[in-house]
C-alpha cells in the first residue's frame, strides 16, 4: 500500500458545503515558505501562492462527519476545513509550496474545482535536498486519504481556483484511517 495516499472508494454526500468561502469563518491563512519550499527553489523555479482554511458550517459538519465509519469516530472525531487557493493568472510556474501541515497528520480530501493540479510528495535526500516520490492528479468529486504529516506540495493552474473539502484528523495516524476506510 501506499504510505503517501490512497485514493478512496467511497461516496459522501456534500452537497451544499462549497459555498462561498466569505460567507464560511476563517480558519486560517498559510503564507509562510517551509524549508521544504527552499530545497525545492535550488532544483525548480516556482511561485509560491497562499491558502486559505475555512471552518465548514456546524449542520455540514455534523451530517458529513457521520458517514464516517463509526470505529475510526470512536479514534478520533476530524475537523470539516474548505481549502481554497488561488493561482495568479499572470505567473507561469504556480504552487503551493512543499510543506507539512501541522495542525493535523491525516486529510480525507474531497475535491470540487479542480484543473489538473498536481499533488506531490517528498522525502529528504542526501545533503538535506527532497525528492519527489510518488504524485497524484484528483479530478472533481475524488476522495483521497493523504498523510500530510510528510512533505507535500500542489502544482496550480495559473489563474484557476481550487477549492477541497478535508476531513482534518489532528492525531490519528493515516494508516489507521486507511485501515477504516478500506
Amino acid at each position: 500500500m501506499n504510505p503517501y495516499f490512497t485514493k478512496l472508494d467511497v461516496s459522501l454526500d456534500v452537497d451544499g458545503v462549497f459555498t462561498d468561502p466569505t460567507a464560511l469563518l476563517c480558519n486560517g491563512e498559510y503564507l509562510r515558505q517551509q524549508k521544504y519550499g527552499l530545497a525545492l527553489l535550488k532544483k525548480k523555479y516556482f511561485t509560491s501562492v497562499p491558502n486559505r482554511s475555512y471552518v465548514a458550517s456546524p449542520e455540514d459538519t455534523q451530517r458529513i462527519i457521520a458517514q464516517l465509519p463509526t470505529r475510526l469516530l470512536d479514534i478520533e472525531v476530524p475537523k470539516l476545513w474548505v481549502l481554497d487557493m488561488h493561482a495568479p493568472a499572470d505567473e507561469r510556474d504556480v504552487m503551493l509550496a512543499p510543506h507539512v501541515d501541522g495542525v493535523r497528520v491525516t486529510a480525507i480530501n474531497i475535491y470540487r474545482d479542480t484543473h489538473g493540479e498536481r499533488t506531490c510528495f517528498y522525502r529528504y535526500a542526501a545533503g538535506g535536498e527532497i525528492e519527489e516520490v510518488d504524485s497524484f492528479v484528483a479530478k472533481d468529486g475524488d476522495i483521497w486519504l493523504m498523510d500530510v504529516s510528510k512533505p507535500h506540495a500542489v502544482e496550480l493552474k495559473p489563474g484557476k481556483n481550487r477549492r477541497v473539502l478535508t476531513i482534518s484528523f489532528i492525531s490519528t495516524p493515516y494508516e489507521v484511517v486507511r485501515d477504516a476506510m478500506t
